[in-house]
């Protein structure tokens, strides 16, 4: 094709206006078609911009002329990055709590989606408004092509963003439930003042109960059983072993002792109440009878509050900590949520999903729902708290016995502060670890 405007081979096109005309040089030039290798290298600036429009939104408007559209894009995305950057440093505890509400998760799966929407048709404009007249019908369907793949991956960030938080709404709904709180969990927390059993208070008690591989038909048998102390103003948390093996153990079901034969393990309370519920008795509907009696077992021993349990499978366990089941952990006497905090953030992004799918197969907890968004913000004290575990050292000074003295003295430890065998409770020997 032959460009028959002389002006316009040197650069002006009428002699009028110019490039600073009303339109601008950009949008005057495309008055008339552009012929020869012209068009094709205006082609691949046109899709160079549109590449990187997402990044620079407006800047194909303003190379176009459109100087007002450009400028308002541009603002817009500088004041949305100033503001998201003043929040997540300043709010970051916020950001956590909101990450764990299923309701702002469906707005963040929702934004998402129409983010990735946005992105696409900011990509086709900017290749619209610059691409050239008179290509061929080849370098058109090259030019539309191109633009195609760009919208397809620019897309693939927001969803994977929106596909994150739909997984995590649907753990959270799976999880954790907005069941009543047990009656006997009111009354231990009525003692305190608080009937939700945790905010207002200086302490947490979680019950920590791991289960043993088993076949599918086979009963489910308790391998592990923690309680995990926080302190709710610093995070410093404190893990103390109760051996499973404990005798003449004061099984209790709340309002008073249950019979139990003395010579039965602390573990075998989970099976004992699982196949009595009615031992509970106080009329409390509860999804796990047998983790519920062995929660207020343990709180009725240790003479302390334990308004919830999280359960959780090894083979769950192992996921979680990155390890084949039944490996050790990283750090001996330290349990396995402890060590997680060690892992890479992207190493866990990578497996979130995964990770996901163990805990809603592998956990069952009775933390009801309305109590995640604070848990979330303690857990960003924990985070950067001391964590130490304790366990009872096996030997002739312990006799394995439920009712000893010394474990009351031991789970009234400060959560976080560590315990020297020196002062260790009197009959008593311990392992004292830090997990940090």
């Amino acid at each position: 094709m032959v460009v028959d405007d002389p002006a316009a081979a040197r650069g002006g096109f009428d002699g009028s206006g110019g490039s600073d005309g009303p339109g601008g040089g950009a949008r005057a030039g495309r008055a008339r078609p552009i012929g020869g290798a012209a068009a094709p290298l205006r082609m691949a600036q046109a899709l160079l911009i549109a590449a990187v429009s997402p990044v620079l939104p407006g800047i194909a408007h303003l190379r176009a002329g459109r100087v007002r559209l450009g400028g308002a894009l541009l603002g817009t995305q500088a004041a949305a990055l100033t503001a998201a950057a003043l929040v997540s440093g300043r709010y970051r505890a916020l950001f956590l709590e909101l990450s764990v509400r299923p309701s702002w998760l469906l707005v963040l799966v929702a934004a998402c989606v129409v983010l990735a929407g946005l992105w696409a048709l900011l990509i086709a404009h900017s290749y619209a408004v610059l691409a050239p007249e008179g290509l061929a019908p080849l370098w058109r369907l090259a030019g539309g092509t191109t633009v195609s793949v760009l919208c397809l991956l620019v897309i693939v960030p927001p969803l994977s963003l929106a596909q994150y938080g739909y997984v995590q709404r649907d753990l959270i709904r799976t999880v954790f439930k907005d069941a009543p709180v047990a009656s006997a969990a009111v009354q231990a927390a009525a003692r305190t003042g608080d009937a939700d059993g945790w905010p207002g208070t200086a302490r947490l008690n979680v019950l920590l109960v791991s289960f043993a591989p088993r076949p599918p038909r086979e009963p489910a048998r308790v391998a592990g059983i923690t309680l995990a102390a926080v302190d709710t103003r610093t995070g410093g948390t404190t893990l103390l072993t109760l051996p499973g093996d404990l005798r003449h153990v004061p099984a209790w079901s709340g309002a008073g002792p249950v019979p139990f034969p003395p010579g039965r393990p602390l573990a075998a309370v989970y099976r004992e109440g699982t196949a009595h519920p009615e031992l509970l008795g106080d009329g409390a509907r509860v999804p796990d009878p047998g983790a519920e009696l062995l929660k207020r077992t343990v709180a009725h021993m240790i003479g302390q509050d334990v308004p919830y349990y999280v359960k959780v499978d090894a083979r769950g366990a192992g996921e979680l900590a990155g390890t084949p089941s039944g490996a050790a952990t990283a750090k001996k006497g330290c349990p396995f949520w402890a060590n997680i905090r060690e892992a890479e953030p992207l190493a866990m992004l990578k497996r979130y999903q995964r990770l996901a799918r163990v805990l809603i197969n592998s956990v069952n907890t009775d933390l009801p729902r309305r109590l995640l968004p604070p848990l979330a913000g303690l857990a960003a004290k924990i985070e950067k708290a001391e964590i130490t575990s304790l366990r009872p050292a096996a030997g002739r000074a312990f006799a394995g016995r439920a009712d000893h003295p010394a474990l009351r003295a031991l789970a009234a430890v400060a959560p976080g502060r560590p315990v020297p065998a020196a002062r260790a409770p009197a009959g008593l020997p311990i392992l004292s670890v830090s997990c940090n």
